[in-house]
Parts: structure tokens; C-alpha cells; sequence
């Protein structure tokens, strides 16, 4: 998925752009750039763009450094971006996550056992 398929799925569960844009941290303007490709869109936001989309944020945000780790010149970055991949390939890609079961159906009982734990 492209950056702009990204940012216009995420706009959707989101409620709008600016809402988007209020999510992620960032001005609305800075966004639109983003998805017009006129400014870059780093690791990190399309990272937080696929947390939105209900993607594990973990794999969310390896699978944006591996993307960008494979664009380099740099040989050492793209031995960094072939092991990002293999890790990617060990878990499977439609594990549900716990962070937003209102998109995935995750179980929420994760939370509660975590709380319950006494410090």
C-alpha cells in the first residue's frame, strides 16, 4: 500500500484528514503534503498510519523501516532491511493486536490481567 492509499484508509477509520492529522501528532497541511508527495513521509508515520489501519504496531512500524532500510545505498542497511523481513516472516501477518479491538476484535482481557498484576 502507497502512502497516499495509506493515509486515505486511515482518513476514513479516522473520521477525516484533519482528524487523521490530529491522531498522528502532525498539522493537517503537513498531511496533505504527505499524500500529494510533495514532502516525505518517514518510518514513523506511516508506521503510526498502519497502527491506525489496526496492523500490529509492531509489525507496523518494522515493516516501514524495512521499507525505507531497502531504499538505501548502503549495503549494511539492506542486510538490516533482509532481517527485518525474515522477522516479519517468522509471525503471521494477520495476528490480531490488543491495542485497538474495537478494529481488530482482539480480546480486551489482556488489559485486565495486566492490571491486576500488584507492584
Amino acid at each position: 500500500m502507497d502512502v497516499k492509499q495509506l493515509i486515505e484508509a486511515a482518513a476514513e477509520i479516522a473520521g477525516s484528514q484533519v482528524k487523521l492529522a490530529a491522531l498522528l501528532d502532525m498539522a493537517a497541511p503537513t498531511l496533505i503534503q504527505m499524500k500529494n508527495g510533495t514532502r516525505p513521509c518517514n518510518w514513523r508515520v506511516r508506521g503510526k498510519l498502519r497502527a491506525v489501519l489496526g496492523e500490529d504496531p509492531t509489525r507496523a512500524f518494522i515493516t516501514a523501516m524495512a521499507e525505507d532500510l531497502e531504499q538505501s545505498e548502503r549495503e549494511d542497511e539492506k542486510q538490516a532491511a533482509e532481517g527485518f523481513k525474515a522477522m516479519l516472516a517468522a509471525f503471521p501477518e494477520n495476528e490480531k493486536s490488543p491495542v485497538n479491538p474495537e478494529i481488530n476484535g482482539a480480546s480486551s482481557t489482556w488489559r485486565n490481567r495486566r492490571d491486576s498484576n500488584p507492584r
